[in-house]
């Protein structure tokens, strides 16, 4: 057992390196022309691993360090290449290493120099962002359930990934999904406690943490901020729409609305998604979870023959509200199922398939 004064000399090391690390963030390692924002502390501790801070440490600065910095190919394992789409906040499937950092795999921006991911793999032996010291060649399951107790309820994985994730805003723990073990639902979730980890990704936007510091929204006069479909609109042009064109509206006022937009919010925000927007975001993640599904929905557009039952209520009208938010987080499974069975089950007899959804509540 570590003695008093052991426990003391730790504290004092973790928390200059914490001090050290929020520094390099607050100041940025690097010399490019690109504007750095002001990063508050409780920022910068989230987004920061051994003085590494996403977004301000760019590829150039490693670079700097080491001359022998190295390309080498990275195992997405949130989304692997059979997986559709990529993730645009980073170079998917690529990154750089060194000597000097053993353990960690950088991977930049798409768009900028600055580095947007870090992985951490088997080598890595150091602390996570806010200071808890981790050893990947022992760390399992359960000691990141004992780091982070709210965790033991995320579990997710998308259906062309071979990991379990666990995840908050800014990092994702991965664990190997045993395909051999039959059921795989509902999970085994003490067979899988001592299971190893076997990789940590730290991420975010660079483009948001450098938008919300220099990006002013249209707005006309004592408006809300409008945004449709995820792009920032006014009034004038939500005008073009009808209310049934609408899958669901969001307000956000007050500090929720200051937070989202910045000053501009002071009258509130409002996010708006259409029909047509909804429909094309729940089939591209419906579609990367069963062949089935594509096969019988190929397209956004071609689900006139189906119906969707959701938690086992049949959604009849207005059902892009309750299928957009179908994500990774609440996803359990989906079955497609024939006219046949959709007549006996569910007495549903003018569509070709049902189309069954379980979420979390």
């Amino acid at each position: 057992m570590p003695t008093d004064r052991e426990n003391i000399d730790t504290m004092k090391f973790k928390i200059t390196l914490t001090l050290l690390s929020f520094f390099y963030c607050l100041t940025g390692h690097t010399q490019d022309t690109l504007q750095k924002p002001h990063l508050d502390t409780f920022l910068a501790k989230k987004i920061s691993i051994d003085s590494f801070c996403l977004c301000y440490t760019s590829i150039s600065d490693l670079k700097k360090s080491d001359s022998n910095l190295r390309q080498v190919e990275v195992e997405e394992m949130d989304l692997p290449k059979n997986c559709f789409g990529q993730d645009s906040r980073f170079e998917n499937g690529k990154g750089y290493v060194s000597e000097k950092f053993p353990g960690i795999i950088f991977q930049k921006d798409q768009e900028t120099d600055f580095i947007s991911k870090i992985r951490l793999t088997k080598n890595f032996k150091g602390n996570l962002p806010d200071g808890t010291p981790i050893n990947m060649q022992t760390l399992l399951l359960q000691d990141i359930f004992k780091m982070y107790p709210t965790l033991k309820d995320k579990w997710s994985s998308r259906g062309c990934s071979n990991y379990w994730n666990f995840s908050n805003d800014t990092l994702l723990f991965y664990v190997k999904i045993d395909s051999t073990k039959k059921p795989q639902f509902p999970i085994d979730e003490t067979y899988y406690y001592n299971k190893p980890v076997e990789g940590i990704d730290l991420r975010i936007s660079c483009y948001s943490i450098f938008s919300k510091a220099t990006h002013e929204y249209d707005q006309l006069l004592n408006d809300p901020v409008f945004f449709l479909d995820s792009v920032n609109v006014t009034r004038i042009e939500l005008q073009k729409y009808q209310p049934t064109d609408f899958a669901f509206v969001t307000v956000y006022k007050d500090t929720n609305a200051i937070k989202l937009v910045g000053s501009q919010g002071k009258y509130g925000a409002v996010y708006i998604e259409t029909k047509k927007f909804a429909r094309n975001k729940y089939w591209s993640f419906l579609k990367s979870k069963s062949n089935d599904y594509l096969r019988a929905v190929p397209s956004p557009e071609n689900d006139k023959n189906i119906i969707y039952i959701l938690n086992d209520k049949i959604l009849k009208t207005n059902y892009e509200a309750a299928l957009s938010i179908i994500n990774e987080t609440n996803f359990i499974d989906m079955e497609v199922i024939d006219k046949k069975t959709l007549k006996k089950n569910y007495n549903v007899s003018n569509k070709d398939f049902g189309i069954i959804i379980h979420t979390t509540k």
